[in-house]
């Protein structure tokens, strides 16, 4: 099986996951997801209701090193290393226009999600 595309929920609520991206180029991400190093995973950030960003996995079971954009206490997990691949900042990506494109959004950004093809070309297709 080949690298997967994934789409996940940044909280900007407890991370600035978007300052640690643009300032130091990646992002540490909780080992509870399913990624593995190849993946590329979307940021769907939760204060703009958009995917912003285009992020690669690119070593696993590291510490956490983003711990100064916390916006409380980090959490001292084992974590992915998700690489800045591209930003985007046009208005295809919003909340709206993903919903016509199968995105859910509510609860089912809970947990990072690869399943939804039709949502995952569509991404594609922006970036």
């Amino acid at each position: 099986m080949g690298n997967r595309e994934w789409i996940a929920f940044a909280n900007e609520k407890k991370c600035n996951h978007a300052k640690s991206l643009i300032k130091s180029g990646f992002i540490s991400w909780v080992n509870t997801a399913n990624f593995k190093v190849g993946d590329i995973v979307y940021l769907f950030m939760s204060n703009t209701r958009n995917v912003r960003f285009k992020t690669q996995v690119v070593a696993d079971n590291c510490k956490r090193e983003d711990s100064e954009y916390w916006l409380e206490q980090a959490p001292m997990d084992i974590t992915f290393r998700l690489k800045l691949v591209a930003e985007y900042s046009g208005d295809q990506l919003n909340e709206s226009v993903l919903i016509k494109h199968g995105f859910k959004g509510g609860r089912s950004l809970q947990t990072p999600s690869y399943k939804n093809e039709n949502l995952m070309d569509y991404i594609k297709s922006i970036f």
